[in-house]
């Protein structure tokens, strides 16, 4: 057994050996890079909450930032413990590394879940196959047959999306603790039932505390109760009632959960953009799918089908065929749980833990997605070790470590397309070049790589295969606003806004649209688009730039009531403390423009052009010493590249009214070999020497 265990784990390692390669692709940045909630400490936070709220709310609102996953349709969101183990690797990361989102240490824990896992699960097979109901005909085989679905599981490269794809730790974590779920409900079937399924409730409260398809669980324990357990249908309720009422009673903080999150950012349930019998359509050929992939595993794609307006593609003979084939499938399952149970289990693991995400509840983002397979890999794997023991009995051993050295290929195969973003893109566009996302995603690497024009041709195939595809219209339009098209662009912004769901997004695209119109001086129209920016998203750099158009258009008043605007939302902002600076100056509003100036400095020391402004106030307020300084920090932390001959200019005007004439012709001189033709400087410098020729040092 403990031979079986080793080789287990030694191969889910050499399968997933490159993963640590791997870099944070697509909704990771989200989930991880992007996620404040696990960069905030544990500290519960200082601020209350309001008593309008219910009892749980308050509660919930109480705990500390890494249990309170942001809540705009992330892979965390709702699934407190997933976010805390992000939390966790980003503060061993800050401890341990110069890198906090270095992926190593992201990557070496989801893999060490999913290898957890495995074992569990070849404990469970084990320990199912030894029970009195299987014993009689399956006693030899407990331990081969446990090895084999176990080995296949782990090394499968349908579990790819779910190890290697940092931000499905979700799918991998609750498939961990369903498991260890099952395991303890079995150990307590056996022997100290109180201590077994306490862990049991705990193991399934932490499921449901990673993902929603634990609901799932305690119909799934009692089903395996009846058929592998229980000599009699009421045995459950009669002798383990306890273990089914703490198994729900586990469940009410994920209850919670859902609620709090709602339709999760407008990504899932029946309120959102996708009809359930659109989505209960797409289905049918996706279960096929999975199915085709458990046994061959190939083509393995990141993106399947569009993510709406399904209710425009009509249903296909495939479609049809494969809405009869599950619906056979279904039908034998229920068939094989009358007669033959045990088989029926298998068919029942299978259709029950893919229901919550694969039948009519719509998920706008994936209709499809490979990681949905984690769990019900399961049942699959298991129906083929049994298969191979019945047909071959030890002699299937050495095709069982084939099959697994293949499977382990394939996963390490797969490994590389998560190496970044770009190379998971690109692999999705090349295998599946009729959905619209994959095209648009690839554009969006495209354009983060410079590759504009490349990327504006991608937006237009997604758009070919999608007319209504807002969130592309954005990055198309950001893709020609950075080529200068700002006319074009703006068009498409526009044609965006009415049609995005949230209001992020909105905000979004709404300050890219100001930027659009700014360039084309359009301010009126862009002051709009901005005060939507600004007040929807709480926008600081949208408010900062209506400051810049009111100044422009004389109107300081307005200017200066942005800009403090903009500070609100963004307190440590050294370009608007200039900026603002500099408008107050325009008002003759000479202490305030200090201030700001000087605030500027103290957030950032090495903003070069607050220094110069400081310098130039300093001078027009005869404070010839302080400007003399703030000039030579100017001189000293302007680019290279950059003239600074004015500055050298104006410092040594400063120091000449100091009487430090020589200090002030070598500034001078300094100032005309970078710009020899300065003709004020020129007089400045003859003046220089004229007091020094005359013995005013």
């Amino acid at each position: 057994m403990f031979l079986a265990a080793l080789v287990i784990v030694l191969a889910g390692l050499a399968a997933y050996a490159n993963s640590f390669h791997g870099g944070f692709v697509l909704d990771d940045l989200p989930a991880i890079k992007e996620n404040t909630t696990i960069q905030n400490g544990w500290a519960a936070p200082s601020s209350s909450t309001s008593q309008s709220s219910g009892v749980l709310e308050r509660i919930y609102q109480g705990l500390p930032a890494p249990l309170q996953p942001p809540n705009e349709g992330q892979p965390v969101m709702g699934r407190p413990l997933v976010n805390a183990s992000f939390a966790l690797n980003y503060e061993w990361a800050k401890s341990h590394q110069t890198d906090a989102f270095a992926p190593e240490g992201y990557h070496f824990v989801n893999l060490a879940i999913h290898l957890l896992a495995g074992l569990t699960f070849f404990g469970l097979v084990r320990r199912t196959l030894e029970l009195p109901k299987l014993h009689a005909q399956l006693s030899t085989a407990a331990l081969p047959v446990a090895f084999m679905a176990a080995l296949w599981w782990t090394v499968h490269p349908l579990q790819t999306e779910s190890v290697t794809y940092l931000a499905q730790r979700a799918e991998s974590l609750m498939g961990f603790f369903y498991l260890l779920t099952f395991y303890c409900f079995i150990r307590g079937t056996q022997s100290q039932p109180r201590l077994w399924y306490i862990l049991a409730t705990l193991a399934c409260a932490l499921a449901g505390l990673s993902k929603e398809v634990t609901a799932t669980l305690p119909l799934m324990i009692l089903l395996y109760d009846w058929i592998f357990v229980s000599e009699k249908f009421a045995e459950p309720f009669v002798r383990r009632w306890p273990i089914y009422i703490s198994l729900l009673l586990a469940l009410l903080p994920m209850a919670f959960l859902i609620h709090h999150a709602g339709n999760r950012g407008n990504t899932a349930g029946f309120n959102v953009n996708l009809k359930w019998y659109d989505y209960a359509a797409v289905q049918f050929p996706a279960i096929m799918n999975y199915l085709k992939q458990a046994f061959w595993p190939h083509p393995l794609i990141i993106d399947y089908r569009n993510n709406d307006n399904l209710g425009d593609l009509p249903l296909t003979n495939s479609d049809c065929l494969a809405m009869f084939a599950v619906m056979m499938l279904v039908a034998g399952t229920a068939y094989l749980l009358w007669r033959k149970p045990k088989l029926g289990f298998l068919g029942a693991w299978f259709f029950v833990i893919l229901a919550p995400s694969s039948s009519i509840l719509p998920i706008v983002t994936e209709q499809v997605a490979e990681h949905r397979m984690y769990l019900p890999l399961v049942s699959m794997t298991v129906f083929s070790a049994l298969g191979l023991w019945t047909l071959w009995k030890w002699r299937a051993l050495p095709a069982a470590l084939a099959v697994a050295v293949a499977l382990g290929a394939l996963t390490y195969t797969r490994n590389n397309d998560y190496r970044n973003s770009f190379t998971l893109s690109l692999d999705a566009v090349t295998k599946n070049p009729d959905i619209a996302r994959t095209h648009a995603n690839y554009g969006i690497m495209l354009n983060e790589s410079g590759r504009i024009l490349e990327s504006v041709a991608e937006y237009l195939a997604a758009e070919r295969l999608k007319p209504n595809y807002p969130e592309c219209d954005v990055n198309l339009g950001n893709s020609l606003s950075a080529l200068g098209q700002n006319e074009e662009a703006a068009k498409y912004y526009v044609r965006a806004l009415p049609k995005l769901l949230s209001q992020s997004d909105q905000a979004t695209a709404s300050y890219n649209l100001g930027n659009a119109l700014l360039a084309l001086r359009r301010y009126d129209d862009a002051l709009k688009a901005y005060n939507y920016a600004g007040g929807v998203g709480h926008n600081s750099q949208a408010y900062y730039n209506m400051g810049y158009i009111y100044n422009q258009l004389q109107n300081n008043a307005q200017a200066v009531a942005c800009f403090l605007q903009a500070l609100h939302f963004q307190p440590v902002y050294p370009e608007c403390e200039s900026t603002l600076g500099n408008v107050y100056v325009q008002l003759n509003q000479l202490d305030l423009a200090e201030q700001h100036y000087l605030r500027a400095i103290q957030q950032d020391p090495n903003f070069a052009e607050a220094h110069a402004h400081l310098g130039i106030l300093y001078a027009n307020l005869n404070k010839n010493a302080e400007a003399a300084r703030e000039f030579a920090a100017f001189i000293q932390l302007a680019p290279a590249k950059s003239n600074s001959a004015p500055a050298h200019n104006l410092r040594g005007f400063v120091l000449s009214k100091l009487g430090r004439y020589a200090e002030a012709v070598a500034e001078y001189e300094q100032a005309l070999m970078l710009q020899p033709d300065f003709p004020e400087c020129a007089a400045n410098l003859a003046a220089a020497r004229q007091q020094i020729a005359e013995g005013r040092q």
